[in-house]
């Protein structure tokens, strides 16, 4: 005898059809279903605001259902792979800065779980930043300015925003510590550029020769050298010799090429160009 299956019409199938998985293997918290179809349960856990056929605002190629995706704890989804990248490579160019870290949407952290083991060494050097900022935004007497204390400013009631902002640190190749280079606007001068050679980057204490310049309280923390074109604080090492702020690191070829009894005397600005005073 043959036994006959009963199979219930195909209609009756479609609620029992779903779409598919957009999200990445191993995760706690699944992604939720990008064609909106997920129950109340799920919707109440963390609001989407984007579906299947939107664009991943990292990559801007490809729709998120082109790769496997993540919604970070701000609410906003990428492409994990896109993410991972992005948080890789880090900031472009040779001053330290932290907007690939924040959510190309919404600006607040990206945080996920796949991503803990990028992100902590990111924000750990945030904060080693952010202390060393804050010091020096005191030592230079600038913690008295006004601009964070006015209602309304960009960086009202964050000096540590307006100290990040205002001052430039760079990693040190040999250390791979943070160390201060300088004011920003003294590299507003030189247009970033991404085909620098970090090896170029040392700090005081990491230059041959501090060995023997050591300051007993602080060590080589504070240890600082001046360009060798103008008066600003030294940002690269060049040629084992030659120390250079970011403008005139920029222009070493012309600089490099004015007789010494042709440089102006102190005070100099970047670029060898002579202030008054």
């Amino acid at each position: 005898l043959t036994r006959v299956m009963s199979v219930p019409p195909y209609s009756a199938l479609i609620p029992l059809l779903r779409h598919p998985c957009y999200g990445i293997r191993d995760e706690k918290e699944c992604l939720p279903c990008l064609h909106g179809c997920e129950n109340e349960k799920e919707q109440s856990k963390k609001k989407r605001t984007q579906d299947h056929e939107d664009m991943c605002m990292v990559c801007c190629t490809e729709s998120l259902a082109e790769a496997p995706s993540i919604q970070l704890n701000c609410g906003h989804i990428f492409h994990h792979l896109c993410v991972v990248q992005l948080l890789s490579k880090r900031w472009n160019g040779a001053r330290i800065t932290f907007g690939f870290a924040h959510c190309p949407i919404c600006k607040q952290r990206v945080e996920h779980e796949s991503l803990n083991a990028l992100t902590k060494p990111i924000w750990d050097l945030y904060e080693d930043v952010k202390a060393k900022a804050l010091i020096r935004l005191e030592y230079m007497g600038l913690d008295k300015e006004a601009e964070f204390k006015v209602p309304g400013h960009l960086y009202h009631n964050d000096p540590a925003g307006f100290a990040m902002d205002r001052l430039c640190y760079y990693m040190c190749a040999k250390c791979k510590k943070p160390y201060f280079g300088g004011e920003k606007q003294c590299a507003v001068a030189a247009a970033a550029k991404d085909d620098f050679n970090p090896e170029e980057l040392v700090c005081g204490g990491c230059i041959p020769g501090s060995s023997e310049q050591n300051c007993p309280k602080h060590g080589k923390d504070y240890l600082e050298y001046k360009c060798r074109y103008c008066c600003s604080v030294a940002v690269w090492f060049c040629f084992g010799t030659t120390h250079f702020c970011e403008p005139c690191h920029q222009d070493f070829s012309r600089l490099g090429d004015i007789p010494k009894e042709d440089l102006p005397v102190c005070p100099v600005g970047p670029k060898a160009s002579k202030l008054s005073g």
